[in-house]
């Protein structure tokens, strides 16, 4: 719970580790070591006229001091009150961690109408500054999303909230709200520079993916079919080279675009939770972000877009040479086959010619060792007809085959 008048102040760390930045929170406000805490979501350290509360989030570790004033006046103030003030520098400093966002949020009480532009104009930017009457009336909201460098609040942003009949809980609420909106448009804003390097990279990958489809479309009028291979070959190569360079890009800012898809939604959920009433002519909260940061967001969308959609025409490109390469390698194979059919026919022609041959030598050889027989048979007396003898060892005698 949080009463006006009270200044909550917040900070987000990146780049350290949950343990590191809470045993340094805990050196900072002098609390012992403890044991284990790597399961540990958020901590609340209660002080002397001062709440600090550290919480684990899933990308960064946020860290949140609530103190009470006594100026009840955004006129009475000489400095716009920070309740890191209650801390000194250099120990703010010593936190580990890269900070991404930080702000000072004011809770005061409303009395009569909301403050002139003069004295709105001693804390914020007159350019800049938006604001609104929310929950139905219950409270007005003013900030400036600049991030001021003077005395306290030296780089931190600045929120005003002048409570007009809100409870302790309710206040606590919309306080949450605001330091969401702070650190989760910082978040998903990190995004933005990855978009911005992607665009020029996907822009000539999309170049040469037109050059590579508008090559394969030529290719359909070529006859020299050596020549058409080769470049489909080329053709495949390089796409094979684009496909690695989209996907090494989408590998390197898939996780960032995700993420800041969702804080984005994470930041329209909470501004629409405020219920906003314009004030006058002054713009509301949700019209500066949907002016200044939902532009950098549809760009982040686009990119990630953009991407998906290469990747798919490269596969498209891809699958479309796959297939005429695959179609010129069904033809080589066929005139392979037919030409393997061939030589098969030859050799088995040329095995029957040598088995005839075999069969003939073999023959010729057998009346002659008959012929032989029958003469030694005639020279020893014996009544043998040569001639009939060989003539029936020979292939018609040998076969039973008719002349």
């Amino acid at each position: 719970p949080a009463r006006s008048p009270a200044v909550v102040s917040c900070l987000a760390l990146l780049d350290a580790r949950a343990g590191e930045i809470l045993a340094a929170v805990r050196a900072m406000l002098g609390e012992p070591p403890a044991g284990d805490e790597s399961d540990v979501a958020h901590l609340v350290f209660e002080r002397p006229q001062l709440r600090v509360k550290w919480e684990r989030h899933g990308e960064f570790v946020s860290l949140t001091l609530v103190r009470p004033l006594a100026e009840a006046s955004l006129a009475a103030l000489e400095r716009f009150p920070s309740a890191f003030g209650a801390l000194a520098p250099d120990e703010l400093a010593q936190l580990p961690g890269r900070l991404i966002a930080a702000a000072d949020i004011l809770l005061l009480p409303q009395a009569g109408n909301p403050p002139d532009e003069d004295l709105l104009g001693r804390w914020f930017d007159r350019g800049a500054l938006a604001g609104a009457r929310i929950l139905d009336g219950q409270a007005s909201l003013f900030a400036d999303f600049v991030v001021h460098g003077d005395a306290e609040g030296g780089g931190r942003s600045r929120w005003l909230v002048l409570d007009a009949g809100m409870g302790a809980a309710q206040t606590a609420r919309l306080v949450q709200r605001l330091i969401e909106i702070e650190v989760y448009r910082m978040m998903a804003l990190l995004a933005f520079p990855l978009a911005r390097t992607a665009f020029p990279q996907l822009n000539a990958i999309e170049h040469r993916l037109a050059e590579i489809t508008s090559a394969t479309a030529a290719l359909h009028g070529q006859r020299e079919a050596t020549a058409a291979q080769q470049e489909e070959r080329r053709l495949l190569d390089e796409l094979t080279q684009l496909a690695a360079e989209v996907e090494s890009s989408v590998a390197a800012t898939a996780f960032r675009f995700s993420a800041a898809s969702a804080y984005w939604n994470i930041v329209r959920a909470r501004v629409s939770e405020l219920r906003e009433a314009r004030i006058g002519d002054r713009r509301t909260i949700a019209g500066f972000l949907s002016r200044r940061l939902a532009p950098a967001m549809d760009s982040c969308a686009a990119a990630a877009r953009r991407q998906e959609e290469l990747s798919a025409r490269i596969e498209r490109a891809s699958a479309l040479l796959r297939t005429r390469v695959d179609v010129a390698r069904e033809e080589q194979n066929q005139r392979l086959l037919a030409a393997m059919e061939r030589r098969g026919k030859i050799s088995l022609r040329l095995q029957q010619t040598v088995e005839g041959l075999s069969v003939a030598a073999i023959t010729y050889y057998i009346v002659g060792l008959v012929g032989y027989a029958a003469k030694g048979l005639l020279s020893a007396g014996v009544p043998v007809n040569v001639e009939a003898v060989t003539a029936l060892t020979g292939p018609q005698g040998i076969t039973g085959l008719p002349p």
